[in-house]
């Protein structure tokens, strides 16, 4: 078996070679914020405000304060956003599921039991002596889409480096802090935390009826057998516009519970880590909840090798 799976990764094409400054820029509007590399192609999108795409949906499923798009290097759409099957999923997007706070029960991901909302708050800039774009973002979790009683502040730093491979590469750290003295109590639950939503093209069946978007882990384990498990990190790919391509999201070892617990859907492109697959804990008042995840998006298949080097890379720092 580890040699047919040897022979597998030999076989994919590296896609990692080489580095070239990428110079990223920033183009913001009221309504969104875009980062783009030299040649100004985008490299994501954070939305300030709901996209057009809401507007064809019931007003329980908008919501601000996630990236999508998330592009490929050639400029394909790696993410999915109020997807037919799973309206309440958004691009790469941070949210809690089942959980309680103050005795009542509340809900951040299931978005029509309408018992919370996540939105935009404001977000900032800045570009450092490397070229390195900073990006911060604010999010507050609320008690439900008319109420602003925040539960949780959240604020992403997103790092993207101006020195890139032939990938996309960016970094972000999640910091969520209890708005009053009341903890958040997260409940048992197999899924909920960091998600990535993927095109909805790969939901599309093969010849063998399996769905065209495939994943793997740093396990080696796929969709099959991954469930659950708690790798260092996931990759998503598959074919979009006939070009394959695809996602990396890492993990840290400085996060809680790490290695964190991996929900894959057996059949619909996404995947979550998700810290309370085995026990619940709690976000309390002066204890904030950070976690460090690293993302890459490229065109063609994985290269295990060079992920792995990205990773070992990553948790130096």
């Amino acid at each position: 078996m580890k040699l047919l799976i040897i022979s597998f990764f030999l076989f994919l094409s590296s896609l990692f070679s080489g580095s070239k400054d990428v110079n990223p820029t920033v183009r913001e509007t009221a309504g969104s914020v875009t980062v783009r590399d030299s040649s100004g192609r985008p490299i994501f999108k954070y939305l300030k405000k709901p996209s057009k795409e809401a507007k064809l949906h019931a007003p329980h499923y908008s919501r601000t304060g996630y990236i999508h798009p998330l592009y490929s290097p050639s400029g394909k759409i790696i993410t999915g956003d109020y997807a037919p099957d799973h309206p309440h999923q958004h691009g790469l997007f941070f949210a809690w599921t089942k959980s309680s706070f103050r005795g009542k029960p509340t809900e951040f991901w299931n978005q029509k039991k309408q018992l919370g909302d996540i939105r935009h708050q404001g977000s900032e800039w800045k570009t450092d002596k490397s070229g390195k774009i900073i990006f911060e973002s604010e999010q507050i979790f609320t008690t439900g889409k008319d109420s602003n009683e925040a539960i949780l502040t959240e604020t992403w730093r997103i790092e993207i480096p101006t020195k890139q491979n032939d990938y996309y590469q960016f970094d972000l750290i999640s910091t969520q802090s209890c708005a009053s003295d009341d903890p958040l109590v997260i409940e048992k639950y197999h899924y909920g935390g960091m998600a990535i939503r993927g095109n909805d093209q790969w939901m599309r069946k093969g010849e063998d009826g399996k769905p065209l978007g495939k994943m793997i882990t740093s396990e080696e384990k796929k969709r099959e057998n991954g469930n659950h498990s708690r790798p260092r990190w996931v990759a998503m790919y598959g074919p979009i516009d006939g070009e394959i391509c695809g996602v990396v999201v890492m993990n840290h070892p400085d996060n809680f519970r790490f290695p964190q617990w991996v929900r894959l859907h057996p059949t619909m492109p996404y995947f979550v880590y998700a810290p309370m697959v085995e026990e619940p804990f709690t976000i309390e008042s002066g204890k904030p909840y950070i976690s460090k995840f690293r993302c890459i998006t490229y065109d063609g298949t994985p290269d295990r090798e060079v992920i792995e080097g990205s990773w070992k890379e990553w948790i130096k720092n």
